[in-house]
């Protein structure tokens, strides 16, 4: 083989190399959770944390829901958290909501459910998640 047929080849190797597309980009549905829940005065901060499992990054618009705790309902939640949320990565957004029901002393069920809506890339997605959270020691009215 002449040095010029390896050169051919070798620029062909190349051009095919630049035509890979890398790795797939999938978008999977993103998780709701809350994180931290502090009762006072009435009302309850909420930290929700939003979860990307996908291998692009998100910009997470708004997010629409319910929360239930003890299977009672005692709220809408309606946030326009306006996040970039990098690939297989995690952040959280604070919200109030109104106290509608007492809550226990000890540990406490939840559910939180609705949907994400995404602008880039657009997407909507729906939650459902139940899970449990537990007083912080050391802070009176803090559950995690």
């Amino acid at each position: 083989m002449t040095m010029r047929h390896m050169l051919a080849a070798f620029a062909v190797a190349i051009l095919l190399a630049g035509c890979s597309s890398g790795p797939p980009k999938r978008i999977t549905p993103s998780a709701v959770s809350i994180q931290q829940l502090v009762a006072s005065d009435g009302q309850w901060r909420l930290t929700i944390r939003i979860q990307n499992y996908s291998t692009v990054a998100m910009h997470y618009a708004s997010l629409d829901g319910t929360l239930h705790i003890a299977g009672v309902d005692v709220g809408t939640i309606a946030l326009k958290p306006d996040l970039d949320i990098p690939p297989n990565s995690a952040d959280v957004v604070e919200t109030t909501v109104k106290a509608t029901a007492q809550l226990p002393a000890g540990d406490l069920a939840y559910t939180i459910a609705g949907k994400i809506d995404t602008t880039e890339p657009e997407t909507h997605f729906k939650f459902d998640r139940s899970s449990r959270l537990s007083p912080a020691p050391g802070l009176p009215g803090t559950w995690r």
